[in-house]
């Protein structure tokens, strides 16, 4: 049998062999389940893509506030876009969150390769406030993608309840808004250039917009108008906002050239103080907020210019609402208007410095880098797609089920080893058993020499069972060395010897046993977590289209993304899982098998031995 010393270093190296081979197939499992794409980018079919940086620090936009799904004006030109790189109507332009998986709401106001300008307004999930580390993506170079993917509703938030671009060829202006409030009337001069697009012209003779009135124009909760405005001359007490109902008044006007805001309410009349005068020359960003029974601010190039306390709700009238005059056509404004909106809710002062060093022609409040070039352009895979979509909690789910996996996988592959192992040395041993007469003990000495000396049945289970057996006998038999005789073992010598080998029978039952409750957890719960996930994925998908207000791709994209991936990885772990279980089981019935074969057949060899005496 060899010495001692080279006895243990056979068993370093059986042991060694064990757990290198299960930890290299384990390290294999964590490599395909985990191993990140370093192709960072959202779509490979589109080609080129550019950062957009907001900075609302004191050197941008000095913007204290963190704003929420604002709509942004980004501004393509010659100097930070290149036109020949995208579709001629601007129709693969796209916009991705910070996080480039998520596309963000946009939609298209002007767009002329020719004149190299590109105006898209976007609605960015958030905006920090004195940071200038928050940023989004545009993505273009995709000349296969067909026209669509512009959201113009979806681009506003829900307290935004009226917007005109002054972007149509004709007719009256139409809302932005998901609300569509849209103008019955415009009987003002024609458009023209103006600070973002087209704009629209009152020559000051009695022109004006009209909005019919609607139950979305509700303004008891607070109240926001903005505008750009340019002046033609002083004004002589000229309306941009007039909303008039018998002694009910919410009016926004400017009187010579200094903005105010008058609420009347009954025989009580609130009015700001004219104290201000806005530049001739040139656009600026005028707007007005009012807080029910609070306060009335008017704000001038993001900055508020004056304020007056408020001590009445906002009036409610049942009439229509006019821009550029009166309702009857009179305090005419003179001058050009673009980009009038109305919120339900009075905006914080962060709000107007937004609008103001956003939507100018010099923006301060974000930079375009330089252009990135990717491998986009090709087709990009579905599975990438559904990956880029994935939410957090399907991300959580899916990582769960991959934990599992993992262990799955080190499980089988470490017992499969194993009892591979187990079944060469147990016939080595079953060979050297059956070819003696006798029961032929291991040498005397402790339980570490006799271990030594029989190492080459190192992970045989039957092995075991015979030391165990081997043990019992020889307290039984009186003496350590090899019994010369037979005969020599009493009835109770002999249940002891029994039980001994039962116990031990026991006990490799259990070491074959051993770990496979993760493969029946792996089957029985991969499949419930993806259920989970499926669930969970279609709650945020309906939860999606309620925050969207519709069933656009955009906002059910990502639940539904994330309800077929935890599914999918759920079944990935559950069938090589079963697959896995059903081998071992397999292959631990035929060494449980043998082993009960052998406890029998060992029985009977003791009993023919030393069975008979009294």
């Amino acid at each position: 049998m060899g010495n001692s010393v080279q006895h243990r270093s056979g068993e370093s190296v059986k042991r060694t062999l064990v757990s290198g081979l299960a930890g290299l197939m384990f390290a294999a499992a964590v490599l395909a389940f985990c191993v990140p794409s370093a192709h960072a980018w959202w779509d490979d079919k589109w080609a080129h893509r550019i950062k957009v940086t907001f900075n609302t620090s004191s050197s941008g936009a000095n913007i204290a506030e963190t704003l929420n799904d604002v709509p942004v004006l980004v501004r393509l030109h010659a100097g930070n876009f290149n036109f020949a790189n995208a579709k001629a109507d601007g129709s693969d332009v796209r916009f991705v969150g910070p996080n480039d998986k998520v596309p963000l709401k946009f939609h298209k106001e002007f767009y002329d390769p020719q004149l190299e300008i590109g105006l898209f307004w976007v609605k960015v999930p958030r905006i920090a406030g004195s940071a200038n580390a928050d940023n989004i993506w545009v993505y273009y170079g995709n000349k296969a993608v067909a026209a669509g993917g512009e959201d113009r509703g979806g681009t506003y938030d829900v307290s935004r309840v009226l917007v005109y671009h002054f972007d149509e060829k004709d007719g009256a202006p139409k809302d932005a808004t998901a609300y569509g409030n849209n103008a019955s009337r415009f009987d003002g001069g024609s458009r023209t250039q103006a600070v973002i697009g087209n704009g629209a012209v009152f020559s000051g003779a009695g022109e004006r917009i009209v909005v019919p009135k609607s139950p979305t124009l509700n303004f008891s909760g607070g109240m926001t108008f903005s505008a750009w405005v340019r002046l033609s001359g002083p004004q002589n007490d000229a309306y941009l906002f007039s909303w008039e109902d018998g002694e009910r008044k919410i009016v926004s006007g400017i009187d010579q050239a200094a903005p105010y805001c008058r609420v009347v309410a009954g025989e009580q009349t609130f009015e700001t103080p004219k104290g201000f005068n806005i530049p001739l020359e040139g656009w600026h960003h005028v707007a007005f907020t009012i807080k029910p029974s609070e306060k009335i601010e008017v704000y001038v190039d993001g900055s508020e210019v004056s304020s007056v306390p408020l001590s009445v709700p906002i009036p409610e009238p049942s009439t229509d609402m006019v821009l550029g005059a009166g309702p009857a056509g009179d305090h005419s404004f003179a001058g050009e208007l673009d980009e009038v909106r109305l919120s339900k809710i009075a905006l914080a002062p962060g709000w107007m410095r937004e609008a103001y060093t956003g939507e100018g022609p010099e923006s301060s409040m974000y930079a375009l880098t330089e252009e990135e070039s990717g491998e986009g352009g090709g087709q990009s895979t579905y599975l990438n797609i559904i990956f880029k979509n994935l939410t957090l909690d399907g991300l959580i789910i899916i990582g769960v089920l991959i934990a599992f996996g993992m262990l799955s996988a080190a499980v089988f592959m470490r017992k499969a080893i194993l009892l591979l192992l187990m079944k060469k040395t147990n016939g080595f041993f079953l060979d050297s058993f059956r070819g003696t007469a006798e029961v032929v003990f291991p040498a005397a000495g402790d339980n570490e020499e006799e271990e030594d000396e029989e190492d080459e049945f190192y992970g045989s289970s039957i092995y075991e069972v015979y030391l165990a057996g081997c043990r019992e006998l020889k307290k039984w038999l009186g003496r350590g060395d090899v019994p010369e005789r037979a005969g020599a073992l009493s009835p109770l010598g002999l249940k002891a010897f029994n039980a001994a080998i039962e116990r031990a029978f026991v006990r490799e039952n259990q070491k074959l046993n051993s770990w496979m409750v993760v493969l029946t957890m792996a089957i029985a719960g991969g499949p419930f977590l993806g259920l989970l996930g499926t669930v969970w994925g279609v709650m945020n998908t309906f939860a999606g289209m309620a925050e969207a207000g519709e069933a656009n791709l955009a906002a059910i994209a990502p639940g539904v993304a994330s309800a077929l991936a935890t599914t999918v990885f759920g079944l990935f772990v559950a069938i090589p899982s079963l697959f896995a279980y059903n081998y071992l089981a397999q292959q631990i019935k035929g060494i449980a098998t043998e082993l009960n074969l052998f406890v029998d057949e060992f029985l009977m060899k003791v009993e023919g031995n030393y069975g008979g005496s009294e």
